[in-house]
C-alpha cells in the first residue's frame, strides 16, 4: 500500500507479494499464497486485492518489456 504520514509518523501496509528479479531480468513471484491467506484474514476489500494484482501484472509487464528500471 502506498506509505502515509500522520503526525510525522510513516507507515505503510505490506501486502505479502514479492517479485524476484535476477541480474538476467529472470523473475519469480513471491508469497502469493501468504497474500491470499492475509486478504481473507485481514479482510482486504475486493478493490484492494485487484489493485494488488494489477500492480504485479504491471510489474511483470515492465520486466518483460524491459521498461526502466529495468532497462
Amino acid at each position: 500500500m502506498p506509505p502515509k504520514i500522520s503526525d510525522g509518523i510513516l507507515s505503510y501496509v505490506d501486502l505479502d507479494i514479492d517479485i524476484l528479479v535476477q541480474p538476467d531480468l529472470s523473475y519469480q513471484v513471491l508469497d502469493l499464497e501468504e497474500f491470499e491467506l492475509n486478504s481473507a484474514r485481514l479482510g482486504y476489500s475486493e478493490q484492494v486485492k485487484a489493485q494488488a494484482h494489477e500492480a504485479v501484472d504491471e510489474l511483470i509487464s515492465m520486466i518483460e518489456t524491459r521498461a526502466f528500471p529495468f532497462s
